[in-house]
């Protein structure tokens, strides 16, 4: 999204506008059935989604999922073909957007100005003050550069300088596109801490990502798509609900994965330098896991319970929709 007119910050101060509708809402977003077609493409098909108060929403997917689509929909840059979505229970107008805060694709900024002047311009555009604007590059650690230019920047300080526009004028919704896109390690534990300190402020964050650890990391709650479809969306605590997840290992790999592949209650996730993953029916637990395999003459080293990663039932929902 590029940020900006075609004006110089303004040394004229304006008000800030007030909220409307500033009564708390437990539902942010409502999405009912959105449809985004391109020609013989489906971008997005069907897709329902509700985002709570205070969430942290990942949306997950592989490049072409979606994702990108559906962040310009709800913040009206393209029209659905179908379907309709609602803000705090209202159709998106102009005093819906102030409250949203929103970086999409590359952000972009004036090279030559520096984060002070470019955040000027977003406040102008916003139409509201510049008084937070050293507050937001502290909290995003751009208050020691704040007057170089914007082109001597990194791109993790490019990425935090996106951020600190995106808060300007204290939004109730943060909405981020690939956040952490091509960052090093570094820049990628700056970005999420920033994301979790901005979270604890209660705002709701909705945050779009191919990055199955980043999302597990981050968010509280999780929607899957594939070419537009939605596989699954819920809390991120609540994946491997499905019944207990272990880590096995024997001094025999070869006969404990031979016995746990014959057990009608146990179901093989993966196997990893001797150590097996094991998924267990509701109906049963570690305890009997354990029983079973003595009974088999497995001799078990080790036995733990894991919990089931974001990355496993990601790929088992890819693999039940291929």
């Amino acid at each position: 999204m590029v940020y900006g007119k075609n004006i110089l910050p303004s040394s004229a101060k304006k008000s800030h506008p007030l909220k409307t509708e500033n009564m708390p809402s437990e539902t942010v977003l409502n999405i009912h059935g959105i449809v985004k077609q391109f020609g013989k493409i489906k971008a997005v098909n069907k897709l329902q989604l509700e985002v709570k108060t205070a969430q942290i929403f990942g949306i997950l997917g592989p490049n072409g999922s979606g994702k990108t689509t559906t962040l310009s929909m709800i913040l009206g840059l393209i029209q659905p073909n179908q379907g309709s979505f609602e803000w705090f229970g209202q159709p998106l107008s102009p005093a819906i957007l102030k409250r949203i805060g929103s970086i999409l694709e590359t952000p972009l900024f004036y090279p030559y100005l520096n984060a002070i002047d470019n955040l000027k311009i977003i406040a102008d555009i916003k139409e509201t003050t510049y008084d937070e604007i050293p507050e937001l590059l502290r909290m995003t650690g751009l208050f020691e550069r704040r007057h170089d230019a914007f082109r001597t920047y990194s791109l993790g300080m490019k990425q935090r300088l996106a951020i600190a526009a995106a808060m300007i004028g204290n939004p109730d919704v943060l909405i981020l596109d690939e956040p952490t896109n091509g960052l090093d390690p570094q820049g990628i534990a700056d970005i999420r801490a920033m994301i979790l300190t901005i979270a604890k402020q209660g705002k709701t964050i909705i945050l779009a990502s191919h990055l199955l650890d980043e999302v597990q990391k981050i968010c509280t709650h999780v929607a899957v798509l594939q070419k537009g479809v939605c596989l699954y969306s819920g809390s991120v605590e609540a994946i491997g609900g499905d019944g207990v997840l272990l880590e096995v290992s024997a001094e025999d790999t070869d006969l404990l994965e031979k016995e746990i592949q014959s057990c009608a209650w146990t179901r093989l996730h993966e196997q990893r330098n001797g150590i097996l993953k094991v998924q267990l029916e509701k109906a049963y637990t570690p305890a009997d896991l354990n029983a079973y395999l003595i009974e088999k003459g497995v001799r078990v080293n080790h036995l733990n319970t894991a919990k089931k990663s974001l990355e496993t039932h990601f790929l088992e929902l890819l693999k039940q929709q291929a």
